[in-house]
């Protein structure tokens, strides 16, 4: 597989010695529409890449925040078909505005995507736009078949390291993955109350060193930039989920008629906030 959109965007990050930002974004959460009003928000601005949640009925990594919204987003009849339909229009363009280059990283649970085929949905992913699968209820021993096909596609497969991982399972899940490597900051479901101390900053470092060359994302409670800036000093992308999906979904309920607009707006406005973190020195 050659380098895609994700791999190149964090290669050049990397040459110029920089970190970035990757918003977790619920697909139809408020609707499609506003999903789509989202995404293009948070690459206007400036983040690196993002993570396009597809909403399942039992996310059992997930905590109470991103439960709701995954309900309501299979309330309002959002399907993976429906959602890659919305990541095509982002990717090609459409409504007047120009083609996105932004990386988006599918994030599913296994049901959603082996019910369909490993290469089946590993093709129509990346037919759609995607650059990047990842599997939260998927441990890397089970993920040969999902990460052959993501390659296969000319996807990353992205697999996840935490503080009980033990340092050999680290490497694996390194070797298997392309893109980078998901380290969750802490144990239990997400969240926004990761600390950060020192216990994990320690394990930051050792998923660092074991990681090798791949670069590493952390995520799981992370919700200021303070935080985003203490985590890109051992990390290359720091990611921001619950704390997100929050915003958006409040700006969006404060007057339904104009949700798109309102959640595109908070959206846009927080992770403008997050990357003076990123960008700090």
């Amino acid at each position: 597989m050659s380098a895609n959109r994700l791999e190149r965007r964090l290669a050049r990050l990397r040459a110029e010695g920089q970190r970035g930002l990757a918003p977790y974004v619920t697909a139809g959460d408020g609707g499609l529409e506003t999903t789509l009003a989202v995404l293009r928000a948070i690459e206007q601005a400036g983040a690196t890449c993002v993570e396009l949640g597809i909403p399942f009925s039992d996310p059992i990594a997930d905590g109470p925040l991103l439960q709701a919204s995954a309900q309501r987003a299979l309330q309002a009849g959002t399907t993976f078909e429906r959602t890659l339909e919305m990541l095509s229009r982002l990717r090609l363009g459409s409504d007047g505005r120009a083609p996105s280059e932004l990386p988006v990283a599918l994030m599913g649970y296994a049901n959603t995507f082996l019910r369909r085929s490993a290469r089946g949905a590993a093709r129509a992913i990346a037919e759609a736009g995607g650059d990047a699968l990842l599997v939260a209820d998927l441990p890397v021993e089970e993920g040969a078949e999902l990460a052959s096909a993501a390659l296969e596609a000319g996807l990353c497969p992205i697999f996840f390291a935490a503080p009980t991982t033990s340092d050999e399972r680290i490497v694996r899940a390194a070797r298997a993955s392309r893109g980078f490597l998901y380290a969750i900051g802490r144990t239990g479901v997400t969240g926004r109350s990761t600390a950060l101390d020192p216990a994990v900053l320690a394990f930051l470092e050792r998923v660092r060193r074991l990681a090798g060359e791949l670069p590493v994302a952390v995520g799981f409670g992370l919700s200021t930039r303070e935080q985003v800036r203490a985590v890109t000093r051992h990390a290359e992308l720091a990611i921001v989920g619950s704390a997100l999906v929050e915003r958006v979904h409040l700006a969006g309920e404060s007057d339904p008629s104009r949700r798109p607009a309102l959640a595109a707006e908070a959206a846009g406005a927080y992770v403008a906030e997050l990357m003076e973190g990123v960008r700090a020195p």
